[in-house]
């Protein structure tokens, strides 16, 4: 593994108090200069933020705290779940809860809700249930200890269960994924109206190189796209529906472990949207199905990003949101800026017609992210390849939205590292066919500290560096 020089801080999920919308948190992971988690929390809107520290103290047998999920539930706790990695090989060794009553001072002992070996965990809540709402949980489990790079034999199934009491205790773990799929990886989870849960996750089909993390090119074949669903609150899931069977992969995937999942969104109607990087015209988009039928029939595929099409500029790893009258939120990565393809800007697209037509797209970043600035892994799969991340963060409001990203403009050398950005977006009074303004808030992750930071870089890179 080789380590860059500063932060690597990337993948940002943000979440909001339901008790005061004002008050919001980012957790976010870093890859180097070692594996860590971090917290950060703003009490007026995502304008300014401050450091907190979750975890002051591992769980005994953990060396490390990585991959952190947030969730506050309907009395406005706040559910911190981050996974534990043991040395030497930074296996999983444990999934652990903390919680915190009081907007992030402190917080109680890690307790542990999931034992080795799982991974890409993801938590929502859903807080129609029970006093103050249901904690779902989805991961993908490892039945044995994965080699360097890629997961065992299969089977390596995707899991769930759910805790009515505040995480204290769960229910039985049941098998999402379908049985016959050998090679799921990457789940999403999302909650709809009615109690209903949804998991989107791929199926890799015969694509045995990116799932064992085998020397070779990008997979030739497709992956489908499967979108699992729950009609009473986690209990069963019935069969998998496939969203799309035609899925084409861009690059390699770096890590199988923390491949970036679809985002997935729903409306208070149930209507259910999923986006996800596909190359079927030649270079990286970012797609869109939709379905009003709950999940059970899907529309046919929609292009977010308005470039010219099969140009060479790849557009990739889409956050998605839903507003509460409908509007679709979206932002990517898009390098269409950049002839050499190496400088990220983020772009925002939206919808007002359930996904069958964006608006053009708004870049929001001023400056422009090296990709190939972050931490780099040695095994087969990710030669010459970097970590940016397996999500951005988009939350949207009735005005607006925020969305947080890795950034890397403050780096001056493809050797340094990621820090986490957020932006606020407002809309018209009114109206939201159009962004009125785009306030940014630029969020410097160091893990410790959180430095809201006003400059801009001056030298852009355009070399690439091995």
């Amino acid at each position: 593994m080789n380590r860059t020089s500063g932060p690597a801080n990337n993948s940002p999920k943000l979440a909001v108090d339901p008790t005061e919308p004002s008050f919001l948190v980012l957790a976010n992971r870093l890859d180097a200069p070692d594996f860590s988690c971090a917290l950060q929390i703003s009490g007026n809107g995502g304008r300014g933020w401050l450091s907190a520290n979750p975890v002051p103290k591992l769980p005994e047998g953990a060396d490390k705290c990585y991959a952190p999920e947030v969730a506050f539930d309907r009395a406005g706790v706040l559910y911190y779940l981050f996974v534990g990695l043991a040395e030497p090989g930074n296996e999983p060794m444990g999934v652990f809860l903390t919680t915190s009553d009081n907007r992030g001072r402190s917080f109680s002992a890690p307790r542990q809700v999931l034992g080795p070996l799982n991974f890409a965990v993801r938590m929502a809540i859903d807080r129609s249930v029970g006093d103050n709402g249901r904690i779902h949980l989805v991961w993908l489990h490892a039945t044995s200890d994965p080699p360097l790079g890629g997961f065992g034999p299969p089977p390596n199934p995707i899991m769930t269960a759910y805790s009515d009491d505040g995480g204290k205790t769960f229910s039985t773990a049941i098998q999402v994924s379908d049985r016959a799929r050998e090679r799921v990886v990457a789940p999403a989870l999302v909650l709809g109206p009615n109690n209903a849960v949804h998991v989107a996750y791929y199926d890799l089909k015969n694509d045995v190189r990116d799932y064992q993390g085998l020397e070779g090119p990008t997979w030739e074949g497709t992956w489908s796209l499967v979108v699992s669903t729950s009609r009473d609150g986690g209990r069963r899931f019935g069969r998998g529906v496939v969203v799309d069977d035609a899925v084409v992969p861009h690059e390699r995937v770096i890590l199988i472990f923390t491949m970036p999942p679809p985002a997935m969104a729903v409306d208070r109607q149930g209507r259910i949207c999923v986006s996800w990087t596909d190359a079927r015209h030649g270079d990286a988009d970012v797609l869109m199905r939709c379905s009003a039928g709950r999940g059970d029939a899907w529309g046919e595929p929609r292009r977010v990003n308005d470039d010219e099409l099969g140009n060479g500029h790849p557009q990739y790893l889409p956050a998605m949101s839903m507003a509460t009258d409908g509007r679709i939120d979206v932002i990517f990565y898009d390098r269409r800026a950049d002839f050499d393809n190496i400088f990220n800007h983020v772009y925002y697209a939206f919808s007002n017609d359930g996904g069958q037509r964006f608006a053009r797209n708004v870049r929001l970043t001023s400056d422009a992210s090296n990709s190939f600035t972050g931490q780099e892994y040695l095994h087969p799969s990710a030669q010459g390849l970097v970590e940016f991340g397996s999500r951005s963060a988009l939350v949207s409001t009735g005005s607006g939205a925020i969305a947080a990203w890795a950034d890397t403009r403050n780096s001056l050398t493809t050797t340094a590292g990621q820090d986490v950005f957020a932006t606020e977006l407002r809309f018209a009074t009114g109206d939201n066919k159009a962004p009125r303004m785009i306030v940014g808030v630029a969020l410097f992750v160091v893990g410790l500290l959180a430095v809201v930071i006003t400059y801009r870089q001056r030298r852009r890179l355009r070399s690439r560096t091995a």
